[in-house]
C-alpha cells in the first residue's frame, strides 16, 4: 500500500497513484463536452433540498456539504432519477459510472472545510466534473492540491488521504462518480459487483437494527 493510502478494502496488484492523467481515460473529453447539459439539469433542481453530509462525522470539520444522489453502492437512487434523465443517459455511456459505487452532485458552500479522509476501496477511481466553480475552492489528494475549472474533469484515487476547502464567495458543485479501476479484469469486476450486493444487504440490516434499537446508524 502506498504512502497516505488507507482503503478499508484493499485489492492487491493495482497501480496506486493519487492523481491520474486525463489521457488515461479518452471518455473524459465526451464527459466535458456534455457538462453544459448536466449543469442545466442541475441548476433546475433546488440543491438546498438535498441532505447535508455533516452526519459523516469527522469528514466535515465545518460548513455545509450536501449530496444529491443518483447512485449509492452501485444501485440507482430512485428518488432523484426523474429529474436527471439526460445526465443519467450521459453517464450510462461511461464504463462503470452509474453502477460502480457512488454517483452524486457534491455541493460545498463557502466557508466549508471537509477534513482529511480516505475512501473505501482502491478497486475504483473517482471522477469530479466541475459544474459550478469558484475561486478559493481546492482539493488536496496526498501531497498535491488542485482547484476546479468549470466544465473540466479530473480523476483521482480517493483511497489516498484527501480534503476539500471552499474559501470562495459562492457554492462549489461537482458531479462526482466512481468507476472501476482500469486494471481490473471482467471476472474481477463481476466478483466485486456481487460483493457489493452483499455489503448492501449487510448495511441495510445494520441500519434497521440501529433504528429498532434507537441508536444512530
Amino acid at each position: 500500500m502506498a504512502k497516505l493510502q488507507g482503503p478499508e478494502v484493499f485489492f492487491p496488484g493495482l497501480t496506486a497513484r493519487p492523481w491520474w492523467s486525463g489521457a488515461d481515460f479518452p471518455w473524459l473529453a465526451e464527459l466535458e463536452a456534455a457538462a453544459p447539459t448536466i449543469r442545466q439539469e442541475l441548476l433546475a433542481f433546488d440543491l438546498d433540498t438535498s441532505p447535508p453530509l455533516s452526519h459523516w462525522g469527522e469528514h466535515t470539520a465545518k460548513g455545509d456539504w450536501r449530496a444529491l444522489y443518483l447512485c449509492t453502492m452501485g444501485r440507482p437512487y430512485a428518488k432523484n432519477l426523474q429529474a436527471f434523465p439526460l445526465t443519467l443517459k450521459i453517464l450510462s455511456a461511461l464504463p462503470g459510472a452509474s453502477n460502480c459505487d457512488m454517483t452524486f452532485f457534491s455541493s460545498v458552500q463557502r466557508g466549508t472545510h471537509i477534513a482529511a479522509h480516505t475512501g473505501f476501496t482502491n478497486a475504483h477511481l473517482r471522477c469530479h466534473l466541475s459544474l459550478v466553480a469558484t475561486e478559493g475552492s481546492r482539493i488536496r489528494v496526498a501531497d498535491e492540491t488542485r482547484g476546479w475549472r468549470e466544465g473540466r474533469a479530473f480523476v483521482f484515487d480517493d483511497t489516498f488521504e484527501h480534503e476539500v476547502w471552499n474559501e470562495g464567495d459562492q457554492r462549489r458543485t461537482v458531479l462526482l462518480f466512481d468507476f472501476w479501476h482500469p486494471e481490473l479484469t471482467p471476472p474481477e469486476i463481476e466478483a466485486l459487483t456481487f460483493m457489493m450486493s452483499v455489503w448492501r444487504r449487510m448495511y441495510a440490516r445494520r441500519f434497521w437494527a440501529d433504528q429498532l434499537s434507537g441508536q444512530p446508524s
